[in-house]
């Protein structure tokens, strides 16, 4: 096998080189992985222009599929030529929380694309515990969505699922937004209602079966909420956009009683009008964090999204919007970055 490799490598907040780099070499309980499809996630385009990674120079990216090409000494549970996908998270398994099978709140723990090399690259290497075998009717794009599927699961799930008959809201409709409509249906919503402000995307959840979708440049949110819910609001809302507005929306149009979890990031301070705050205790609201996905075996969250993308209930197709090759991850996160285009989920392949 060659000793080199093409990949896309950040040197300095917005300074991406597509440049010949080492190959990884394995260790004996890792694999390696010639990478088929790589997604982008809304931290990689804050991360690759703005705040940079956690190391320099680091090759970005982390939602990705591949095929394995090598196998270490000690691996036995996958094999060459194997189509996967893997979790990017690479927990301590030493403190409390990755004893308690909780990896996403590890408190030492590593990251592919942020902390160590990442998959904008031809091949990554991984420890073998962390990938997933796709299933024969998975193609690499949608395998590479099993990330994204799995951080809406949780998101999910950190509210103690959706009660049938129960109205979910979920506010911003990217990637996460759009898979988190699907699992409330999946789930047993009664009716899912999806609040974002591009026309395009909005259509896009329509034909995912997202029952209501409100545009908030054009409609009151709030009251579109409440007129679809016979005055009671939502009970569940699943917050993805990371917007003020979006996290006063939904407390304003919750139910009593109702959870809201949080899955966006908002990169500035979040100041609540008192009349918002105030519906946090007047109507007993449950508030929820939530960070990434389990992938432990005692809540394998990655296992769960597979079967759901096996079976066709979870549709991820409909989501990419542009395909681009690997060399032109920094020209294209440069117009991201620059609004230059309106886009959803962005396929990189090598």
């Amino acid at each position: 096998m060659k000793k080199t490799m093409m990949a896309s490598v950040l040197h300095a907040p917005g300074d991406v080189r597509y440049e010949a780099v080492p190959l990884p070499n394995i260790a004996r309980d890792e694999v390696l992985i010639a990478v088929k499809a790589v997604g982008n996630c809304g931290s990689d385009l804050q991360r690759i222009m703005l705040e940079g990674t956690h190391v320099f120079p680091c090759i970005p990216g982390h939602e990705f599929s591949g095929q394995i090409v090598e196998v270490g000494s000690e691996v036995t549970r996958v094999k060459s030529g194997e189509r996967v996908t893997a979790s990017p998270q690479l927990p301590c398994g030493q403190c409390r929380w990755c004893r308690y099978g909780q990896y996403n709140l590890c408190e030492n723990y590593d990251y592919i694309g942020s902390r160590s090399d990442g998959a904008f690259a031809e091949f990554i290497k991984i420890p073998a515990a962390n990938v997933r075998v796709l299933p024969d009717s998975v193609s690499y794009e949608e395998g590479s969505m099993t990330d994204p599927c799995c951080v809406s699961l949780h998101g999910c799930k950190r509210a103690g699922g959706v009660n049938v008959g129960e109205t979910v809201v979920v506010m911003g409709l990217g990637p996460i937004g759009m898979i988190a409509g699907q699992w409330g249906r999946i789930l047993g919503a009664r009716q899912v209602i999806g609040v974002d402000v591009v026309e395009s995307k909005l259509k896009t959840a329509e034909g995912l079966g997202i029952n209501h979708c409100i545009d908030a440049r054009r409609e009151d949110v709030v009251r579109k909420i409440h007129d679809l819910t016979d005055g009671d609001g939502g009970n569940l809302y699943i917050e993805t956009a990371g917007s003020v507005q979006t996290h006063i929306q939904a407390l304003m149009s919750a139910a009593k009683r109702a959870r809201i979890v949080h899955i966006g990031r908002i990169y500035h301070d979040v100041t609540l009008p008192k009349e918002a705050f105030a519906q946090i205790f007047r109507k007993e609201l449950h508030v929820y964090g939530s960070v990434n996905f389990n992938s432990s075996p005692l809540d394998d969250e990655w296992s769960h999204a597979l079967h759901f993308l096996d079976n066709g209930s979870i549709k991820t197709q409909p989501l990419i919007s542009h395909r681009r090759n690997i060399e032109h991850v920094g020209a294209t996160f440069r117009k991201m970055y620059e609004k230059a285009f309106e886009y959803n989920k962005i396929i990189f392949s090598p």
